[in-house]
């Protein structure tokens, strides 16, 4: 009786470790295919494109404005009014395709949701293309080279002070290549050319439609102290120019200059000559900023919503500008490195050719936040 106890118990202990081994075998399989299904993951993780940059720019201010002509993204309404600054969101990034050529890409979109009479988003710079040691060109929507020349002088950018409003030439247009040079030191260079049967309305049968500049030096004036360059356009929105751009930095004193001679490409009776200067020096926590612009064409934003607008009859308003003159003052307060508060005052001056003038006077306050 003993004897057969004892015997069952082995044989029970027997299968009890065969059955520990079948299972450590299993554990052990299943082990294994969860390392090869990690490792398999990491390397198709591996071999995405890198996760794109995700950036933007909120911009608001409160502006009062006598005649509205220069507010951004509103109707021009005159009086105190919530002004949008061209806030935008995009995303863009790179992915290798091999040792020598880059996948480029850039999407981005302004914000207009505080204008009941805007949509919600308006495009912005979007395109793709290729980069390497023959430099960057990509296919798209961009602004032309020859808004890329102004540099970093306009110190009122995407506001209404823009300078913009007085001298033709920031234009941001479609269906169009740019070309960059490779970095060669501080030496830079981008090429524009438009599609012409591809973008009809920002294109001129009488021009060549392509934009250039070329540049020595830094803009943003960190690893230079100076940047001097030359910029061209020739036919895109009806334009044929050229301008000249200088910048300096003098201890904390940063001066800037554009000199331009614009003509339309249409009509060559119709021309002009204007400059911009700037500076702007910390006092403070503050950044004292001031400019001024000039331009005696009538190309500018400030002359030509002169000319579209309408009195309460419909009727166009009297007047056709050919001088536009601009000056600036203001101060930027910053709240961190990515928002500060800004403030500044705009004079506008439109001289008529029949005679007399029109003024605005320009008063903004507002909030500025970039991620």
């Amino acid at each position: 009786m003993l004897r057969t106890t004892h015997s069952c118990c082995n044989s029970i202990i027997r299968c009890q470790a065969q059955i520990d081994r079948q299972e450590n075998m299993i554990m052990q399989k299943r082990t294994l295919a969860l390392s090869v299904a990690s490792i398999l993951a990491a390397t198709s993780f591996g071999a995405l494109a890198e996760m794109p940059t995700i950036y933007g720019t909120m911009d608001l201010s409160v502006t009062d404005s006598d005649t509205g002509y220069t507010v951004v993204n509103t109707s021009n309404d005159v009086g105190t009014v919530l002004e949008n600054n061209n806030s935008n969101i995009g995303l863009k990034g790179t992915f290798d395709l091999n040792s020598a050529l880059k996948l480029v890409y850039k999407a981005e979109f302004g914000v207009n949701g505080t204008d009941n009479d805007a949509d919600t988003f308006s495009s912005r710079n979007t395109y793709m293309g290729l980069a390497g040691g023959f430099g960057e060109v990509v296919f798209g929507r961009n602004d032309t080279a020859f808004k890329k020349s102004e540099g970093g002088v306009d110190l009122f950018g995407n506001h209404n002070a823009d300078f913009a409003n007085v001298m033709p030439g920031s234009d941001r247009v479609a269906d169009g290549i740019t070309y960059s040079l490779p970095k060669m030191g501080m030496l830079t260079g981008v090429a524009t050319y438009i599609l012409e049967d591809d973008n009809e309305g920002a294109t001129s049968d009488d021009g060549n439609n392509f934009a250039a500049t070329i540049g020595y030096g830094d803009k943003k004036l960190k690893k230079a102290n100076y940047y001097v360059g030359v910029g061209y356009v020739d036919g895109i929105k009806d334009l044929t120019a050229y301008r000249l751009i200088g910048q300096l930095k003098i201890a904390d004193l940063s001066l800037g200059a554009i000199y331009q001679d614009s003509e339309k490409t249409s009509n060559t009776e119709v021309d002009a000559k204007g400059y911009l200067l700037s500076a702007k020096y910390p006092v403070g926590n503050f950044i004292v900023k001031g400019q001024f612009g000039y331009d005696d064409g009538g190309m500018g934003k400030f002359a030509t919503q002169h000319a579209k607008t309408k009195d309460a009859d419909g009727n166009k308003l009297p007047g056709t500008i050919d001088e536009t003159t601009v000056w600036t003052v203001g101060a930027d307060y910053p709240l961190s490195k990515a928002a500060y508060v800004y403030g500044y005052y705009s004079n506008y001056t439109g001289d008529f050719v029949e005679g007399g003038d029109i003024n605005d006077d320009v008063f903004t306050v507002g909030l500025n936040y970039k991620f």
